[in-house]
């Protein structure tokens, strides 16, 4: 892998980092609270849809650079990545979910469940440290 590949993968792993700081603030936050403020929420939904497509790129890469196939959906990044032992298997449907997440941030706006959001920054945010782990592994 080139100098090139490893800082802009490293420069997409900092931004997951950085935009958790802000997500762990919310999901610290009451639903109340949360849904108060309408930045609030188009926020952190705009972090964890960048977040998860940072995943998405970088996941890609190596799998490019591993020579594991060809993705022909989001969802198979995750699913070849763990295949691979990349990734841990016992993770794969919080992973998938992650995709439909993204997916429903970007396509479904006008209808999004904020509930499920709160909850996703409270319980779920692990699955990204999970992540980040993995591909740190992977660069070194």
């Amino acid at each position: 892998m080139s100098p090139l590949d490893k800082e802009s993968l490293q420069s997409k792993i900092n931004r997951i980092r950085k935009n958790l700081k802000q997500l762990k603030l919310f999901g610290d936050m009451s639903y109340t609270e949360y849904t108060k403020d309408s930045i609030n929420t188009a926020v952190a939904e705009r972090f964890l849809q960048i977040s998860i497509q940072a995943m998405l790129d970088i996941g890609s890469h190596i799998i490019a650079e591993e020579g594991l196939g060809d993705p022909l959906e989001y969802r198979d990044i995750f699913s070849i990545l763990i295949h691979a032992k990349i990734l841990p298997k016992h993770r794969e449907t919080a992973f998938l979910n992650m995709v439909g997440l993204r997916n429903r941030i970007v396509h479904l706006y006008e209808d999004i469940d904020h509930k499920r959001i709160h909850h996703f920054l409270k319980k779920d945010l692990s699955d990204f440290e999970t992540f980040l782990k993995a591909a740190t592994r992977y660069l070194r």
